[in-house]
């Protein structure tokens, strides 16, 4: 929702008020808010002040209630600095207590007899990264808002309310908004009709345009006020020209701190950067080598591996050098302290237009001495990192580098911090708090080129946020660029990068855990959560948030961090009580969408572990970028692209009715029937035809099974019978099975396509070769010598603790052989006749038939492949049973598949003492990256009252 220019020209107005003492004016101009009447909530105000300050009244007493200043995730800061961030009932630097009256005013309460039916969004989402408000401001993890407007638009409608618990940088808020914006829909392909509708490029309605509200959450003050201002500027062009009158102020008064002596006129110049070094010793010599000058090769703009002191003329490398550092006094801290010692080495200036670099002289030397003397002058933050003990180690993050960087401005050099606190602290000359907001966000978007993290980079477009993202990295060289180098641009952009909000949207800050949403009363979640050890946002944050002087509550931070002692099991801990209440607040039979990011196969079973503990059924996952997932991304330590995972709550209905039927056989099949109707019927790329997975017999069963367990009621099905009863109850296509309604759908879809997509298989251990020999023999009957070369090329990935097991033995227990006598078995005729002329038309014991089928193995009809199962099961619980009484502390080697069984059969009898210890001697690796496993596991711990 936009406002015209002129409109937003009318937001403010100026007037003539007495100039500042020292200035030599007698009147200066001022801007003023010039609102009128607003309506807020159902409530009318005379403006919008008057409106900020009731609600800001109303928060500042609940900020006194110490039983509020204790839910889970209040960050810490004292109650003026919270308010002074704060904006409610839009916004708040801690819990929103405004938000359950958002909803009572914006929502629509959960309806059972409204009819809600979705497939999970199941098409391929593409969106990059080069986008105005994308890169309007930096954040550490962002996903593109088009790319959640794809989702908004399939799950929502109009008017619905959109949830994010971990909303970073608040994404999920703008593409709530721009789902009325005709010139976004049109950007992502979308054509709109007359009646609001929105059809795709294949003429598919995809969801009706308008505005979506969004719910918005961090832990991380410095990531709601980030959100805010992204979600509830109201005049982008106005703050700009606010903003600018800044800088041009600064420039007046205190330009001079980056300008320097043109080389040949003596003009005076602006300054664009300025290069500085880090200086060390020789470990040989002990002679004095600046950085730049022994390593940087300023051609190429890369550092020299093995330079030569030019003091010995000794070979040296980086890891090699000692720091030089330097004793000082403190006067912030009052207390004698030890920096690394840094030098200017390289000014770039503009003369005239031309763009020139020179060495630092005595006049540029002195302005720094000058500028020095300015720190007793000046208000900045002095925060011990993450409040550790100055000298020690302070967080994951935490380098060698690091040595002497204990507090917030050491992270600063002396210019740097000068400038940036008096623009900082500038924001009090600006006619509202909503500016002042809004000019704190637009610092906190650039601190970082006001920090030594700025590297300097010679072939990089700018000088501007060269920081090294998700670390805290230092280099050896840094720039330092000037204020105007910093904001011209930037401000320039602010009223194309920011869109103008009718504030539809609300933010608040603490852990999801603990968000005050009540239950069932959202439509849709889209979260990007934490994902392991990826991001320590706290650490990450720190620095910005203590110009806010409002910080992250670390202890709430759902992340797996050596320095805060959080493993991956409290990782998942704390990641399932955020999910619970996720499930809790979104209405039932409606969806969440996870995206996900981690090349750690643990954490990935993590996530899904807590979602089905949280009670949420997964229906979909697929490659944010690039399609279907594989098999490899989905078992085999290769989870290394962004994945997007789709899972729904189940409806009321299925709950109250699995109540009733819970451990029977039409509990499973009500289940069955329920999932099916959840997952997407058909699915192309490139006109051919996809396997959906969820769709296949071994994940509906796998899905049924953690139906039960995570609801503690045993399974009444073995394997077999599940699949039997599959065969007789849903229509089997292309080794999916659907709903007769769906079956008629994909059938027709089907013809459209010439060929079906196979998913790629990747053997990694028992579970996957099973699956790629039921892949193979289905394709094609064959025999163990057909299959025997290529299976031995597919294993070659084989996890190390899983028993490798024969050819002959995976053969004899999962699939059956013909023997070459009596009738030639229908899944090996078919493929004959259809392939072999001369052997058309033949009767089923035909001898030439007999003999070309003769030892070919095959895949068992469902119905008469119990028996196997019995057999393997019995194989299976022989050698779980040796697991079961060994003496080992620790199994090396074991068969997985056994492991399972005898899990499933303990749970089965309730013998939870027995998963437990054999749990306990499995490695924490294979435990944690197995999911069955893990399930079975969790579930045992829980059910016995131990101590996992």
């Amino acid at each position: 929702m936009t406002r015209s220019k002129d409109e937003q020209k009318d937001l403010f107005k100026t007037k003539f008020v007495p100039g500042k003492q020292g200035s030599g004016m007698l009147f200066e101009e001022k801007f003023v808010v010039d609102d009128d009447l607003v309506e807020c909530l159902g409530i009318t105000f005379e403006n919008d002040e008057k409106r900020r300050e009731d609600f800001l009244e109303k928060l500042r007493e609940k900020l006194k209630d110490p039983e509020f200043r204790k839910i889970k995730g209040f960050p810490i800061g004292e109650d003026e600095d919270i308010l002074a961030l704060s904006d409610p009932p839009y916004y708040t630097a801690c819990p929103n207590p405004f938000v359950e009256d958002f909803i009572k005013h914006y929502g629509k309460p959960y309806d059972p007899d409204v009819s809600y039916s979705k497939e999970p969004f199941a098409s391929d989402v593409s969106e990059g990264k080069n986008d105005p408000i994308y890169n309007a401001h930096s954040y550490h993890t962002k996903v593109p808002h088009k790319a959640i407007m794809h989702y908004i638009l399939h799950y929502t409608e109009p008017g619905d309310i959109v949830f994010d618990g971990f909303c970073g940088t608040g994404m999920t808020g703008i593409a709530a908004q721009l789902c009325d914006d005709q010139r976004t829909l049109a950007a992502l392909g979308y054509t709109l009709k007359s009646n609001g509708e929105l059809f795709n490029e294949n003429g598919k309605s995809i969801g009706r345009r308008g505005c979506r509200r969004a719910i918005l959450n961090d832990l991380s003050p410095a990531a709601t006020l980030i959100t805010a201002g992204y979600n509830l500027t109201r005049f982008p062009e106005s703050f700009s020209k606010l903003a600018t009158d800044l800088l041009n102020k600064f420039n007046r008064k205190y330009g001079w701190m980056y300008q320097t002596k043109d080389t040949k006129s003596g003009d005076t110049c602006n300054i664009d950067f300025v290069v500085w070094s880090e200086v060390f010793s020789c470990p040989h010599c002990s002679g004095e080598l600046e950085f730049w000058t022994l390593a940087y090769d300023t051609s190429s703009g890369k550092i020299i591996d093995n330079p030569i002191c030019p003091h010995c003329s000794a070979e040296v490398s980086k890891r090699d050098l000692l720091r030089r550092t330097t004793k000082y006094y403190d006067k912030a801290v009052g207390a004698t302290r030890t920096k690394q010692i840094l030098k200017p080495v390289e000014i770039r200036y503009r003369h005239s237009g031309t763009k020139k670099k020179k060495l630092p002289d005595e006049n540029d030397l002195q302005v720094l001495t000058k500028v020095e003397k300015m720190m007793d002058e000046i208000d900045y933050p002095t925060d011990l990192m993450m409040f550790t003990p100055e000298g020690e180690e302070w967080g994951d993050l935490y380098r060698g580098y690091h040595e002497g960087i204990s507090r917030a401005h050491d992270f600063h050099l002396i210019r740097q911090l000068v400038a940036f606190s008096i623009l900082w602290n500038s924001a009090e000359d600006l006619p509202s708090e909503e500016t002042k907001r809004l000019w704190r966000f637009t610092l906190q978007g650039i601190v970082v080129s006001f920090t030594r993290r700025n590297r300097f980079l010679k072939n990089a477009y700018s000088q501007v946020n060269r920081a090294l993202s998700g670390t805290l990295y230092i280099g050896s060289t840094v720039s330092e660029p000037s204020p105007t180098y910093v904001l011209t641009g930037k401000l320039k952009r602010f009223k194309k990068a920011i869109p103008t909000s009718e504030r539809g949207n609300v933010v608040t800050t603490q852990t999801l855990a603990s968000v005050l949403v009540p239950d069932n009363s959202v439509d849709y979640v889209f979260i990007d959560p934490p994902f392991g050890d990826n991001l320590p946002y706290a650490e990450l944050n720190f620095l910005w948030e203590a110009w806010l002087r409002v910080f992250t509550k670390a202890a709430e931070d759902a992340v797996v961090s050596g320095t805060q002692d959080k493993s991956l099991a409290i990782y998942t801990m704390m990641m399932t009580a955020c999910l619970e209440k996720v499930y809790r607040l979104l209405k039932p039979g409606r969806w969440v969408t996870i995206e996900f990011h981690n090349s750690k196969n643990a954490v990935w079973t993590a996530i899904q572990e807590a979602l089905g503990k949280a009670g949420f059924i997964i229906a979909d996952i697929r490659v944010l970028d690039k399609g279907m997932l594989t098999k490899k991304q989905l078992n085999a330590n290769a989870v290394n692209k962004d994945l997007v995972i789709s899972a729904y709550k189940p409806n009321g209905g299925l709950e109250e009715r699995f109540k009733l039927m819970a451990s029977t056989e039409e509990g499973v099949w009500d289940f069955v029937r329920t999932h099916l109707k959840q997952l997407p019927v058909f699915v192309s790329t490139n006109g051919m035809a996809e396997m959906i997975p969820e769709r296949q017999s071994h994940l509906l069963f796998d899905r049924m099974v953690a139906f039960h367990v995570q609801r503690g009621t045993t399974v009444p099905l073995s394997a077999a019978e599940f699949y039997a009863g599959l065969e007789q109850r849903f229509p089997p296509r292309d080794g999916m099975y659907f709903l007769p309604d769906q079956a008629a759908e994909y059938d027709k879809k089907r013809m459209t396509v010439k060929e079906m997509l196979q998913l790629q298989l990747f053997v990694s251990d028992e579970a996957s070769a099973i699956q790629w020999l039921k892949q193979q023999i289905t394709k094609k009957p064959q025999t163990a010598g057909d299959l025997k070369p290529k299976f031995m090329q597919e294993i070659g990935g084989w996890q190390k603790n899983e028993k490798m097991l024969e050819l002959d033995v995976l053969l004899e227990q999962n699939f059956l052989r013909y023997s070459g006598k009596g009738d030639v078995p229908s899944q090996i005729h078919s493929y004959l006749s259809s392939n072999f002329k001369e052997l058309r038309n033949l009767e089923k014991d035909d001898p030439a038939l007999n003999a070309k089928a003769k030892d070919r193995w095959y895949v068992p009809d469902p119905n008469k492949a119990g028996d196997l199962e019995k057999l393997r099961e019995r194989v299976l619980m022989r050698e779980f049973e040796e697991y079961r009484e060994s003496k080992q502390k620790r199994l090396k080697m074991f068969r997985l598949e056994a492991v399972r069984a005898g899990f499933k059969k303990a749970w089965q009898e309730r013998d939870y003492v027995t998963i437990i210890t054999v749990a306990r001697k499995i490695p924490e690796n294979v435990l944690q990256e197995d999911a069955k496993l893990l399930m079975w596991y969790d579930q045992a711990i829980t059910r016995s009252g131990e101590d996992a």
